[in-house]
């Protein structure tokens, strides 16, 4: 039964956290369970940690009794892929508990079988299996009225927004099996948040960059406008981006091969990078150059020479290799090692210009 406890106050930093969220060891946000902390601390400890992810909130409606919930948190790429399960719970995320020092993400909740209400920005939904928009930093009310089983998508407002363009004017809205991309959308997430920590940083990148291209394809949908980015073009140039990636080390890469392995045209290929405002054989060589900085002040490659490094990054001699990343970073590979910076705190090189 739930009770009729008051609703409890709490935000990132707050002083309503419960004793154990205050003076236990230090949280890590990657996975939590309530059900190793004692029963009476369990909802402080709760209400603590779902504070750290979202701000400000006030969880009513909740079984105080029996109380229960946990979730595991994966970061990928820019995204971060949260599994929510536990109790019946309401969340309200209001004005006055919504501080500019709270995370700026938009989320997107992948409802499953259990049913889920959301308020937000004018739009209610009720239902299950479907897919909501929520813009973080504006109120909203979320409840659980059976039990709480989500999939939350955490997407930074720079990315979504360079995706969908001013995407406020989405939140709240909701999309399920009516449209005819959802099928495919919801299969990818939950495959992405489910199998997404065992892939590679690369390739976790790629995919949660393809990940928000769809996302924002089909709130565009929804929103009956063209979404801000070519998403079969995005997908290309992710594919481009990736090969290059994984041949750093090859001096002949060249963007005629990199074309061939995605399967387009050298002239269209370079189109599509235009269009993101990239240049891909710049790309490349800065690519290989944050290589390099990186491999020069690296404890596993003390004992190798700067004339190593530079071929291992692609360059084809070392007196190419120095002049470039003298105009680069200010500084010749061999005083940006021996400064040890900024890993040993040493010199930091000077801005890009």
């Amino acid at each position: 039964m739930l009770s009729g406890v008051a609703a409890t106050t709490f935000g990132r930093g707050g002083e309503d956290a419960g004793a154990a969220a205050r003076n236990g060891p230090e949280i890590d946000l990657q996975q939590i369970s309530t059900d190793d902390v004692p029963e009476k601390d369990r909802l402080d400890y709760w209400q603590h940690v779902l504070g750290e992810l979202i701000g400000g909130f006030e969880l009513r409606e909740y079984d105080s009794r029996n109380f229960s919930s946990r979730f595991a948190v994966s970061a990928m790429g820019d995204l971060k892929f949260g599994h929510f399960t536990g109790v019946s719970q309401t969340i309200d995320r209001k004005p006055q508990l919504i501080k500019r020092t709270d995370t700026d993400d938009y989320i997107v909740l992948l409802e499953s079988s259990k049913l889920f209400n959301i308020e937000q920005n004018g739009r209610q939904h009720s239902g299950r299996d479907s897919m909501v928009l929520i813009d973080i930093t504006r109120p909203y009310h979320a409840s659980h009225p059976e039990e709480m089983d989500v999939i939350d998508v955490f997407i930074p407002r720079r990315v979504m927004e360079r995706a969908l363009g001013p995407a406020r004017q989405a939140a709240g809205l909701s999309i399920d099996s009516s449209q005819p991309s959802f099928p495919v959308i919801m299969s990818f997430l939950r495959s992405l948040a489910q199998h997404g920590s065992s892939l590679d940083p690369a390739a976790a990148a790629r995919m949660s960059a393809f990940a928000v291209d769809l996302i924002a394809s089909a709130f565009a949908e929804k929103l009956g406008q063209d979404p801000s980015r070519n998403v079969g073009g995005a997908v290309i140039l992710y594919r481009a981006q990736a090969y290059i990636a994984e041949h750093l080390g090859v001096s002949g890469l060249g963007i005629s091969e990199v074309a061939s392995q995605v399967g387009i045209s050298v002239r269209r290929l370079h189109q599509i990078a235009a269009d993101e405002g990239i240049s891909l054989v710049d790309w490349m060589w800065e690519r290989r150059l944050e290589r390099a900085r990186s491999m020069l002040i690296d404890p596993a490659h003390i004992t190798t020479s700067v004339g190593s490094i530079a071929y291992q990054c692609g360059f084809v001699d070392q007196a190419h290799f120095s002049r470039r990343f003298r105009q680069r970073f200010g500084l010749a590979p061999s005083d940006w090692r021996a400064s040890g910076a900024p890993a040993r705190g040493g010199l930091k090189p000077p801005s890009r210009p």
